[in-house]
């Protein structure tokens, strides 16, 4: 089979392939690993593992490409639907996989007749060790997932930055695998602990989603951009409010008021995050105390639903 040139390949046993690609497989594998124990650890049904690893493939990636044909503007408009079936044109987008992945959970959990939110939690688990090696193959592809040249020096000549001609930048894409191998663990435990299902997805939706706002934000390569907004940016955010707005939904009287509080608090998130991200690209404040603010902001919004849903527990 003939590959293509410009795509960066490695080397297997004298077989060439992918490097993308590669780690994508890997990606699949470790996915696999954690369904399986997961699956066997809260005593699933038989089967339920295949079946959600199928689903989530079918699902994440259909997902995933229907939102960058959906959503991408490289050719001033949305993608031709004679370019959709074109795999190896255009690309395909993470957060349309997240959205695939936890249907594929709800789905498996309705086939197989176990609560659904077991299902979400094994998936939710799942994700970010595939996140952690599909971002580590994004390292193959040129010109994609880093930042703006960096203001400070303090990280130049580290495994997070790389220089060009403007100066360094920062390896995006490295740092969203490392904190997705931080936040796997995190949800590994909280799972084997819940006594409650659903309760693991939830904490994932306000942990990637939190985490991957800041992330997006700091990307500068225009993927899946209208102007000066990023469209995975914005999908991350909601990803944040979905999952706070579930846990104020089903709070108790007693957590109303606080439920109310944590709704108001992303939306407030939100707006200083659109005034942040003008203040990043239109004025000189330093970058530095502007992403200090922006962590200060995005970390209200995910610390109340975590209290949200610690105070539903023990309720």
């Amino acid at each position: 089979m003939n590959l293509y040139d410009e795509a960066e390949k490695i080397s297997l046993l004298g077989l060439e392939v992918y490097r993308f690609g590669f780690f994508v497989l890997l990606g699949i594998i470790g996915a696999a690993v954690v369904m399986g124990f997961l699956s066997w650890a809260r005593r699933a049904r038989k089967g339920t593992a295949p079946l959600l690893l199928f689903l989530s493939m079918l699902l994440g990636g259909l997902c995933s490409r229907l939102f960058f044909c959906l959503l991408t503007q490289e050719l001033g408009a949305m993608m031709p639907l004679s370019g959709w079936a074109n795999l190896a044109g255009g690309g395909w987008s993470m957060m349309g996989l997240v959205a695939g992945v936890l249907a594929a959970g709800w789905l498996t959990g309705k086939i197989t007749r176990q609560p659904a939110g077991l299902t979400l939690d094994i998936a939710a688990c799942a994700l970010p060790i595939f996140m952690a090696l599909e971002r580590t193959g994004e390292g193959g592809v040129p010109e994609f997932d880093y930042s703006r040249p960096l203001m400070t020096s303090f990280l130049n000549d580290t495994f997070l930055t790389f220089a060009e001609a403007d100066g360094y930048h920062l390896a995006t894409y490295r740092l969203a695998a490392l904190v997705m191998l931080i936040l796997l663990p995190i949800l590994v435990w909280d799972m084997t602990r819940s006594r409650r299902d659903g309760d693991t997805c939830l904490l994932f939706l306000l942990l990637f989603g939190g985490c991957s706002v800041l992330l997006e934000s700091l990307r500068y390569d225009r993927f899946l951009s209208i102007t000066f907004v990023g469209l995975e940016h914005v999908m991350a955010a909601v990803y944040l409010g979905i999952g706070v707005i579930i846990l104020a939904a089903r709070a108790g009287k007693r957590q109303k008021k606080l439920g109310m509080v944590a709704v108001v608090s992303v939306f407030l998130a939100a707006g200083i995050a659109i005034g942040l991200e003008f203040a990043l690209d239109r004025t000189g404040i330093h970058a530095l105390l502007l992403y200090g603010i922006y962590l200060l902001v995005m970390a209200v919004p995910v610390a109340l639903g975590i209290r949200l849903r610690s105070l539903e527990r023990k309720a």
